[in-house]
């Protein structure tokens, strides 16, 4: 401020003290420090300065701030104008005469105390969680790439931060990318959030050490995506559920309609192969898949095909396995399409298609000759599952003989006191939101 009068330093702390004080009025629930030279004071000088450096200058005569909106002042903007014509550049003065009032405002708030009813807070920690320090700088995330959930979530989607197909970048340095974080966290804390998950795709895998610096976990992981969250109430343990923590894996039991003879598969790789085992159709369900849509899926790909599906026989679950994952896995009784149907019952045999790159061969075979196989006689396990397998294919049997040509969920037959073992599945609308979902309904 050389050469410029000590009344301009009046005049500026008269014209713009209120709107000064706008960054700090959340240090009013603060308590009061009475010295200048504390984190506290410094991060509030600073701050305010930092308003100081945005402004916009219109001709070398005259300057305004950016938050001077109104009209309130303008006589008083004008007489400062006139005044400061010809003392150096407009930038220079602009903002060295706002540092110098953020300084006073500073310094009058820090010493006034509770008297004035605004207060600097204790620690740099409590002066950053203020409100305003975000919401006036609006340096937090946008809405654009945040969904909240009814549980007190925020997700964002990274991707939509950094898109540089669409040429849209919204952050383009990981130092813009942390001091938004930063802020951002402390707006949610404010708001009652209560947890983060940040959807990070491989192309912004850069971020990750920084989300880690602010206590965010790994939740999931896979092919392109990572999932990090942070539970924020600090009073209490996360609530956020863990990452996926099962797989579903599919047994498909498929009968010959004239031998009723079960179709079974050896495999190229894997632990059944090395024991030479013949065994059902299997495999994973995928991202979204119903049961019975792969269970069809895996009979085709591996058979080469085309089946209905029936019902569930039973349900396997385990635990230890991949990532300690836990395992549930549904035998599921498939029947053949009418057209294969037809040609069975012509004598015409219909052709088994083994998938290359799994199969190794593929044939029909007995129930009694498949469940008498070695590695099945010293697992109890596996022997109450085949046992079940045979059961339910008799009742099929059965049905198919007393009822033929009902659909098996409205059959009702006598089977000899057995009952219609296994799970059907009905796939039914929600009603009050939408889509639908498969019911498996027990025939027991």
């Amino acid at each position: 401020m050389k050469g410029v009068p000590s009344v301009i330093h009046k005049k500026l702390l008269i014209m713009f003290l209120p709107s000064l004080l706008r960054p700090i009025q959340s240090l009013r629930s603060c308590k009061a420090t009475s010295t200048m030279t504390s984190p506290a004071f410094l991060l509030a000088r600073r701050r305010i300065f930092h308003y100081s450096t945005s402004c916009r200058f219109m001709r070398r005569s005259e300057f305004r701030f950016p938050w001077s909106t109104n009209n309130s002042n303008g006589s008083r903007i004008d007489a400062f104008r006139n005044s400061s014509r010809g003392i150096g550049s407009p930038s220079t003065v602009g903002i060295s005469a706002v540092f110098v009032v953020a300084s006073a405002a500073a310094a009058i708030a820090s010493t006034a105390g509770t008297t004035s009813g605004i207060a600097l807070c204790a620690s740099h920690e409590a002066a950053s969680s203020c409100e305003s320090d975000c919401e006036t700088n609006n340096n937090v995330f946008p809405d654009t790439v945040l969904s909240y959930d009814t549980y007190g979530g925020v997700t964002m989607d990274v991707n939509k931060l950094f898109d540089i197909e669409n040429g849209s970048k919204l952050l383009d340095r990981s130092e813009a990318f942390e001091e938004t974080l930063e802020n951002s966290l402390l707006l949610w804390k404010r708001q009652g959030k209560r947890g983060v998950w940040l959807h990070i795709p491989t192309s912004c895998s850069h971020i990750v050490p920084i989300c880690a610096k602010f206590g965010f976990e790994f939740q999931y992981a896979k092919n392109g995506l990572l999932v990090m969250t942070k539970w924020l109430p600090e009073d209490s343990g996360s609530r956020l559920p863990h990452g996926p923590t099962h797989q579903v894996g599919i047994g498909a039991v498929i009968l010959h309609p004239v031998t009723h003879k079960m179709l079974v598969v050896q495999e190229k790789h894997g632990p059944a192969a090395a024991r030479k085992l013949w065994k059902m159709p299997t495999g994973l369900t995928d991202p979204g898949e119903d049961i019975v849509d792969a269970a069809v899926r895996e009979a085709k790909e591996e058979t080469g095909l085309d089946v209905e599906f029936d019902r569930i026989i039973c349900m396997r679950q385990a635990h230890g396995g991949i990532f300690d994952q836990s395992d549930m896995f549904f035998v599921c009784l498939l029947h053949l399409s009418q057209q294969h149907k037809e040609k069975l019952q012509r004598g015409i045999e219909i052709p088994l298609i083994p998938q290359e790159e799994e199969i190794a061969k593929i044939k029909w075979m007995s129930m009694d000759e498949f469940a008498a196989q070695d590695v099945w006689q010293n697992s109890p396990l596996y022997k109450e599952m085949n046992d079940a397998m045979i059961r339910v294919a008799n009742s099929v049997l059965r049905e198919s003989k007393t009822s033929k040509g009902t659909n098996c969920l409205d059959a009702e037959v006598d089977d000899g006191g057995q009952g219609q073992c296994g799970f059907v599945a009905k796939n039914l609308p929600i009603g009050f939101m939408r889509g639908s979902q498969t019911v498996y309904l027990s025939r027991l």
